[in-house]
C-alpha cells in the first residue's frame, strides 16, 4: 500500500522534454579537463546537446534560463546514504558504530510505508537542495515497504539507486564475539533478534527489482549485503549469482571500524576482501563504503578488480571509526567516490561538506603538498567517481551526449567576492550550499533553492510527529539497544588498530621544492 498523502508533482515550466532549453552564460565546470568555460548549454530530450561559447548564437531555444553569475557543475552523486536516517537523526549520539548501530536498528525496525516514504522524501529534499542529482540508498529494514522509498524518489524527480541492506545473521553475531562471552545484561539472546533467510531476502529484492528497476529511466535496484562479516558465505555467493543474473551493481560496507578489522575471517580465508573474492563479488560492479582499515594487499586486490570505494569522511569521524587512507587509495588507482552516509551519523546530505572534508582531512599526514587533494580532485570523486561506482556511464560531466543532470550555484556573497577561483570558493570557503538551479534529465527540480516537485513544508511538518510515534512504538527495541551499549562500547574501545590512525608520509629527498 502506497502512502495516500503523496503530493502531486507540479507541472514545471521548464522540463527539457520538448524543444531546446538553453542554460545561458554560466561558468561551466569541465571535470575531466579540470577547467572552467564560460558558455551556454543546450539541452534537448533530457540530454546535453551542445556546449558552446556564450556569445555564439545557435538559434532560438524554446526556453532560456539565465545563469550568468553562477558556476555550473555536473549533478553531484552521493554514493552512500541510508534513507531511514532522517526520522532519527540523533539516536545513539556520542557512541562508536558498534553500540550506535543498535540504536539505529531500534529506530528502523518495523517501519510503515508512510514512515519509509516520508524519511526518503526528507533525504531527497536535502540532497536536491544542495546540488545532488543522484544517490545510492543502502536502505535497511523490511524490504516489503521499500517500494515507498522508490515512490518518494520518483515523486521528487531525483535519480536514485536503492540497494536493500540485507543480512542473514542476527546483530549480536556480527561483532565477532562468541556467544558464551556475552554477559546476560547485554541481552544478546533477546527474542527481538530474528534470523532471516538469505534466499527469502534476495527473492524480495528481486521482486523489488522487477517492479522498479529502470522506472522513469531514473530508478535502479541493486543488491546490498550489509557487510561481509554480517552475511554467511552462502548468502554472499547467492548475492553474486543474483547480481550476474540481473546485471546490477552490488554495494556493501567494508572494514569501517577497528572492531570490524579484528573480527576473525571465515575459515580458509586470509582477509575480508578475499572472502568477497571467493564468493564471486570482487568485480567492477561492486562498490564498498568506508574501507577505513584496508591493508595494502586489500587495496591492491580491490584496485585490480576495478572495485570502487566510497569515502564517507564525516561519519568516519563522527562515529570514531577512523580516517580512510585516501592518499593510499589514489596511489593504488582505486576508483574513489564520495558519500555522506546517513544523516544520523554523517551530519547532512550536503555533498559540498563531504567534499570539503575529503579535501583537507588528510593533509596533515602528507608532507608533500603535491599529494594533497584539491577542489577539483574531490569534485571529480563527487561526480565522475560516483557515476562509476553506480555503473552509470552518462552522468558526471558536462559534455554533449551526457544526461542533463546539472547543478548551478550562485557566485554571490563574501566567499566569491574576489572572483579568484570559483571551484575552490565553492568547495573550500562557501557557506551557503543551496543550489540555485538543479536539473535531473533536463527537468528543473530545484529553482531558486526550492524543490519544485513536492510540498517541502508539508513534509517537514509531518516529521516530528512521525518520529515521536516511531520511537514510542519501538521503545522495546531501544531498551535492548541500551542494554548492549556498555558491552559493545567496550568491544569497540578494546579493538587494536592495525596501523596508525593517520600514517605520516614523509617527503623523499628532492620531493618538495624549496
Amino acid at each position: 500500500m502506497q502512502p495516500e498523502s503523496t503530493p502531486e508533482a507540479q507541472d514545471l515550466s521548464v522540463t527539457g522534454e520538448s524543444g531546446t532549453v538553453l542554460l545561458r552564460g554560466g561558468l561551466i565546470a569541465d571535470v575531466e579537463s579540470r577547467r572552467l568555460i564560460r558558455g551556454d548549454i543546450a539541452i534537448e530530450g533530457g540530454r546535453i546537446r551542445e556546449v558552446f561559447a556564450a556569445d555564439d548564437n545557435r538559434g532560438a531555444p524554446a526556453s532560456v534560463i539565465d545563469l550568468r553569475g553562477c558556476v555550473i557543475v555536473p549533478g553531484l552523486v552521493n554514493a552512500h546514504t541510508h534513507s531511514y536516517a532522517p526520522l532519527g537523526r540523533h539516536v545513539g549520539p556520542g557512541l562508536p558504530l558498534e553500540p550506535w548501530m543498535m540504536h539505529s536498528w531500534a529506530n528502523t525496525i518495523g517501519r510503515t510505508p508512510e514512515e519509509t516514504y516520508l524519511s526518503a522524501i526528507l533525504q531527497g529534499i536535502e540532497a536536491l537542495t544542495t546540488g545532488t542529482t543522484t544517490l545510492l540508498d543502502h536502505l535497511g529494514g523490511d524490504i516489503s515497504v521499500m517500494s515507498a522509498a522508490l515512490k518518494a524518489y520518483d515523486d521528487l524527480g531525483i535519480r536514485a539507486v536503492l540497494a536493500p541492506m540485507v543480512t542473514d545473521m542476527v546483530l549480536p553475531e556480527t561483532v565477532g564475539v562468541p556467544t558464551e562471552e556475552w554477559p546476560a545484561a547485554a541481552r544478546a539472546r533477546d527474542g527481538v533478534f530474528i534470523r532471516s533467510d538469505a534466499a527469502d531476502l534476495l527473492a524480495m529484492t528481486e521482486d523489488l527489482h522487477t517492479e522498479w528497476h529502470g522506472h522513469a529511466d531514473r530508478l535502479s535496484v541493486f543488491l546490498g549485503p550489509s557487510g561481509p562479516q554480517r552475511c554467511s558465505i552462502s548468502m554472499l555467493e547467492q548475492v553474486a549469482q543474483l547480481a550476474d543474473k540481473l546485471d546490477v551493481g552490488v554495494h556493501t560496507h567494508l572494514l569501517e571500524t577497528r572492531a570490524q578489522a579484528a573480527i576473525p575471517v571465515p575459515a580458509g580465508e586470509r582477509s575480508w576482501v578475499r572472502t568477497l573474492a571467493s564468493a564471486g563479488l570482487l568485480t567492477p560492479r561492486l562498490s564498498v563504503a568506508h574501507g577505513v582499515w584496508l591493508s595494502e594487499q586489500d587495496m591492491q586486490e580491490l584496485s585490480a578488480a576495478g572495485v570502487s570505494i566510497v569515502h564517507n569522511p564525516q561519519s568516519n569521524l563522527q562515529l570514531g571509526s577512523g580516517i580512510g587512507q585516501l592518499h593510499r587509495w589514489r596511489r593504488h588507482r582505486l576508483p574513489v567516490a564520495l558519500g555522506t552516509d546517513g544523516v544520523n551519523c554523517g551530519g547532512s546530505m550536503d555533498m559540498l561538506s563531504s567534499m570539503r572534508l575529503a579535501a583537507i582531512l588528510h593533509r596533515p599526514g602528507l608532507a608533500d603538498p603535491r599529494d594533497w587533494e584539491s577542489p577539483w580532485s574531490v569534485l571529480d570523486s563527487a561526480t565522475r567517481g560516483g557515476a562509476q561506482a553506480l555503473s552509470v556511464t552518462d552522468i558526471g560531466n558536462v559534455r554533449p551526449g551526457m544526461r542533463a543532470d546539472l547543478s548551478a550555484f550562485e557566485m554571490a556573497g563574501t566567499a566569491f567576492a574576489t572572483h579568484e577561483d570559483p571551484i575552490a570558493s565553492l568547495v573550500l570557503t562557501s557557506y551557503d550550499h543551496r543550489a540555485r538551479i538543479v536539473m535531473v534529465g533536463g527537468r528543473t527540480v530545484v529553482r531558486d533553492g526550492i524543490v519544485q516537485t513536492v510540498d517541502v513544508e508539508a513534509a517537514i511538518e509531518q516529521a516530528a510527529e512521525m518520529h515521536a510515534h516511531l520511537m514510542a512504538r519501538n521503545s522495546r527495541y531501544a531498551d535492548v539497544a541500551r542494554a548492549q551499549e556498555k558491552f559493545l562500547t567496550k568491544i569497540s574501545g578494546a579493538a587494536t588498530p592495525n596501523r596508525d590512525m593517520m600514517a605520516f608520509s614523509a617527503p623523499q629527498e628532492g620531493d618538495v621544492s624549496e
